[in-house]
């Protein structure tokens, strides 16, 4: 089973870019860095890199694409 904190370091690897290019440099630091127990760090470092980088631009052209909402003041001014 994944922790929290396992889930939110691989939900950073596919949003923030430089992140992920310093973690394909150096999984193991960037593992041990995020806090990563070595069985977590194992397994991240694991995740083909091609897979991480086609997933990542898939889940920004995802982000992009999505219509954004208002806040409810803008929303409630008809703005």
């Amino acid at each position: 089973m994944t922790t929290a904190r396992f889930e939110a370091v691989l939900a950073r690897l596919y949003v923030d870019d430089a992140f992920r290019r310093s973690f394909l440099a150096d999984p193991a630091g960037e593992a041990a860095r995020a806090g990563l127990d070595p069985d977590e760090a194992r397994a991240l470092a694991e995740v083909d890199a091609v897979d991480l980088e086609m997933a990542a631009r898939s889940f920004a052209h995802k982000r992009a694409r999505a219509p954004r909402r208002r806040g409810w003041l803008a929303r409630l001014l008809g703005r």
